[in-house]
């Protein structure tokens, strides 16, 4: 099934109308004085759209899956009593029996995560990368000031909020008028904000890390981080009752407890709005403040002698990826701890009631806390597919930064460039899922539950396989259309994602669930890892990336 099988109509205003053409219109009757900002409103709108369009189907889809796999009362609230067991990965099932609070359970943690994701990468890409590429200089020769031109960026990446904001709302009546739903419109516009709020947040979060940052991957990096680190929170949080003050020191926690279709706290957007604002003035402040292709924050001074090991492009590639490379690693290792930690807690849950094994046999996990751990590991497997999608988004940042030119003019081919760099990312991917296993087992040690070191290792490396294949996919598109590279490596991700989560706990999705990467990786530690469905699917991966190669040795260098 595709993706737009899933999104809703657009309104007849826009049918039609082609989306490039109108982002054309939009800067052409800017005007001068705004034309930074209809610059970056066009290159952040088309995604923006299409994310829009994706989250508002997703919703829509939910909700008549529900109606449809769970018809009664009866039937629903058996249901609601086995969510609880995952309440740490997607949220405090709150009246979870109702329409309103199981779409907010499902749905709420997993868009508002993905929608922070690409919130991040825009706006370090149109703000951060806009300078490292040079084309900063050109529109500070003028007139314009560094704090005119941020603020104009900034409005623009605000003009892309409201897009998001209607295309996800649309849905949103219809899915009310479902027997049983009842969404008021005050609830329905709360909900589509909340659905859009991560969005916003990381949007401004990334233009602010922009300006600490001296380079795009650093303030993307150091962007992924306060992610992350909310992410954690949020999850301590819902781990337990008694720990849900926590939520208001997330900004995800924060969304969380907006509840909007379910006992609406609408004073929950206050700290979401105040920290859009607050990024938002620091970025123009700070942007004022600073030199060109220079941070607030102090580079890393090189140290002497560091030169003497880079004999060739993998070498350097190592060099210059060391910091990301290293945060992505603790970022996995952490969590991975702290998922296991709570391990034992949850095998009550799990026993206590008789419905949740019917749920976990869906995904093919035992009643047992290796159930659970099969849960996690697919959780890691989207956090390493991620990681594979950055790789592939800084090849094109490579390649379009024209930092690429300085490698192709010396005695280094086009074919051995890119495969050390492939290299070096299957290196670090396999890496994280032996991190992710190690790590894993740490958090679970002294709760007896009898899961050894080999097998959470296995079941680490199992784990890699969806992020193999995103690798080839990029690697193939990013040698016939370099352009899309980075978007539709992030794409498979998070479609793979969205995708499995509905065939998981909703009856009668199967055709869904199987269009999901994460479908057909099997949930080890409950069950044993099948290597040949493995090989199965990275083997067509490395396939692709071979072709990619090939690709990439017969075509122009394309820069933005």
């Amino acid at each position: 099934m595709s993706v737009g099988t899933l999104a809703p109509r657009l309104p007849a205003a826009v049918r039609g109308v082609r989306l490039p053409a109108l982002t054309r219109r939009l800067t052409d009757r800017a005007g001068p004085r705004w034309i930074i900002a209809a610059h970056t409103m066009r290159r952040a709108l088309r995604w923006a759209v299409v994310w829009g369009a994706v989250f508002g189907g997703v919703e829509l889809s939910t909700i008549r899956a529900f109606v449809a796999g769970y018809p009664t009362l009866d039937a629903r609230l058996k249901r609601a009593q086995s969510l609880q067991s995952f309440s740490a990965l997607l949220g405090w099932p709150y009246h979870a029996e109702t329409i309103a609070g199981f779409v907010t359970w499902r749905i709420l943690v997993v868009v508002v995560t993905i929608g922070a994701i690409w919130g991040l990468l825009t706006s370090t890409g149109l703000l951060r990368g806009e300078e490292d590429a040079g084309r900063w200089e050109l529109l500070l020769t003028g007139q314009t000031t560094r704090r005119w031109a941020t603020a104009q960026a900034l409005a623009g990446l605000g003009g892309v909020r409201p897009v998001m904001l209607v295309l996800v709302a649309l849905p949103t009546p219809a899915a009310g008028r479902t027997p049983g739903a009842r969404f008021g419109p005050g609830g329905s516009l709360l909900f589509a904000l909340a659905l859009v709020s991560g969005a916003a947040m990381f949007l401004s979060i990334g233009a602010l890390t922009s300006q600490l940052a001296a380079t795009r991957g650093r303030a993307a990096a150091l962007a992924a981080a306060v992610l992350g680190a909310s992410f954690a929170v949020r999850m301590a949080a819902d781990s337990r009752r008694g720990f849900g003050w926590l939520r208001w020191l997330s900004p995800i926690g924060w969304v969380e407890e907006l509840r909007p279709l379910r006992d609406p706290q609408p004073w929950a957007l206050v700290p979401i709005v105040a920290l859009v604002g607050a990024c938002a003035l620091l970025a123009v402040v700070l942007a004022g403040r600073r030199d060109l292709n220079a941070g607030v924050l102090p580079g890393r001074a090189a140290r002497g002698g560091d030169g003497r090991w880079l004999v060739g492009p993998v070498t350097l590639t190592l060099r210059l990826s060391r910091p990301s490379m290293l945060a992505w690693l603790g970022g996995v290792a952490a969590a991975s701890a702290l998922y296991g930690s709570i391990a034992r807690s949850t095998l009550g849950i799990l026993a206590s009631s008789p419905t949740i094994a019917t749920t976990l046999g869906r995904v093919g996990v035992r009643l047992a806390v290796q159930g659970y751990l099969g849960i996690v590991f697919m959780l890691m497997a989207v956090v390493i597919a991620v990681l594979a999608a950055s790789q592939v988004a800084a090849l094109r940042d490579e390649e379009a930064s024209g930092r690429l030119d300085h490698l192709l003019v010396r005695p280094v081919g086009r074919t051995r460039w890119l495969a050390g760099r492939l290299g070096v990312a299957l290196g670090l991917v396999l890496l994280a899922g032996l991190v992710a296993g190690l790590f894993c087992w740490v958090g679970v040690s002294g709760q007896r539950t009898g899961v050894q070191p080999p097998t959470l290792l296995a079941a680490g490396l199992n784990a890699t396989m969806p992020a193999v294949v995103v690798l080839g996919v990029g690697a193939l598109v990013f040698g016939l259309r370099p352009r899309l590279s980075a978007g539709v490596a992030y794409g498979v991700v998070a479609w793979s994602f969205l995708a499995l989560m509905p065939g998981s706990v909703i009856k009668g999705s199967d055709v869904v669930r199987k269009s999901s990467l994460l479908a057909h990786m099997e949930l080890a530690p409950s069950k044993n890892p099948d290597w040949g469905t493995w090989a199965l699917f990275v083997l067509p991966g490395v396939a692709a990336a071979v072709a990619g190669a090939t690709a990439f040795r017969r075509r122009d260098v394309e820069y933005e």
